[in-house]
């Protein structure tokens, strides 16, 4: 393991304590909120809320103290657990729905959610001193099919991180890259499609230690649907899902074989049988991008999947056994070695519930 540096600071920026450590095992799961835990010397003044960074040549993880306990079996050490910063956002929020699918790109909701939130808040204690966004892409013709849960109203309480954060990675590939700055007291979240560049990864070569690749791919995948007019349960269209994930009523070059599901819509003044059809046909259909779990873990130092090069966010091509599989980094473990994980599913039913799945 390489060493770090482990540095603590307060919310106001101010340096309480830093020291170095021979090694430190960590986790990050974007789509999970992963509590770390390290040994530190004892320091009264290191409290809950206060930022903690790992740094070394190779890595940075900037988080926050959760809590703090006293270690019995090793005197004049505490015992520290911390999440990454972005784990602040995994709180609820009062969320327009009507901003799907507008003129307000993606990033731009983020932004403003989060502005409103912790940054302009009138509630000034919510704020997070020095907190500020940069939108580095733009993303238009989004959506969650987020709805209310009050008939007529555009309003719907979500949790930001599960409904809102965590699939914009998946589904868009927009993702929140925090950049803290203690001299200038500042911590800039930059929200959008930071990398362009896919990543190759030949994992039968003998460099790859494990691998382990799931695909969400069963019986239960619907690829046609049939979907009746509740008026007369005579009506109905059709809809069927494309090799390419696309999904439309074109039934040439289709997905086979055919796994289908029937279903049936109200239709209320003002709306269409095909707009309320095609709003069905969203919510079965239009899933994240990267529906698998990949997990590879190599060596430190290994120079052909160089896991020091491989970000949050990044797109990558895994080869094995003479199939692509299309994925996106999304998480990963460091430690004597680096396992890399790909993907939006999780199996680890701790992960599943922090992710929101039920």
């Amino acid at each position: 393991m390489q060493p770090f540096n482990i540095e603590i600071f307060d919310p106001s920026f101010n340096l309480i304590q830093h020291y170095n450590s021979g090694g430190i095992e960590y986790k990050f799961d974007y789509l999970s909120t992963i509590e770390n835990t390290i040994l530190i010397e004892f320091n009264e003044n290191v409290e809950k809320g206060d930022y903690i960074r790992l740094v070394n040549d190779s890595y940075e993880y900037f988080g926050y103290i959760t809590a703090i306990q006293v270690n019995e079996s090793i005197q004049g050490f505490s015992e520290i657990r911390f999440k990454p910063f972005i784990s602040q956002f995994d709180e609820p929020i009062l969320f327009d729905t009507t901003l799907q699918g507008s003129q307000t790109s993606l990033e731009q909701a983020i932004a403003d959610i989060i502005t409103a939130y912790w940054i302009n808040n009138s509630d000034t204690s919510q704020n997070i001193l020095g907190l500020e966004v940069e939108i580095i892409s733009v993303t238009s013709s989004w959506g969650f099919h987020i709805t209310s849960d009050q008939k007529g109203l555009n309003k719907a309480i979500i949790n930001f991180m599960s409904s809102i954060i965590r699939r914009a990675l998946t589904k868009y590939q927009v993702g929140l890259y925090v950049i803290p700055d203690f001299q200038a007291k500042k911590i800039k979240v930059q929200i959008g499609k930071k990398y362009s560049i896919t990543y190759y990864i030949e994992a039968d070569l003998p460099n790859v230690i494990e691998k382990s690749i799931i695909m969400n791919e069963t019986t239960d995948d619907i690829n046609k649907l049939v979907i009746y007019n509740q008026a007369d349960l005579a009506t109905n269209i059709i809809y069927y899902k494309h090799p390419d994930g696309s999904y439309d009523t074109n039934n040439t070059n289709r997905l086979v074989p055919v796994f289908y599901g029937i279903t049936s819509v109200a239709v209320n003044e003002g709306d269409t049988f095909a707009s309320v059809a095609k709003d069905a046909a969203d919510k079965q259909f239009d899933v994240d991008s990267f529906n698998n779990l990949i997990e590879l873990t190599v060596q430190n130092d290994d120079e052909l999947v160089n896991p020091d090069r491989i970000a949050i966010g990044h797109a990558v091509n895994v080869i094995s056994n003479g199939t692509s599989y299309n994925s996106i980094l999304t998480g990963f473990e460091r430690g004597i070695k680096t396992k890399l994980i790909f993907g939006s599913i999780r199996l680890d039913l701790t992960q599943i519930l922090k992710k929101g799945g039920f």
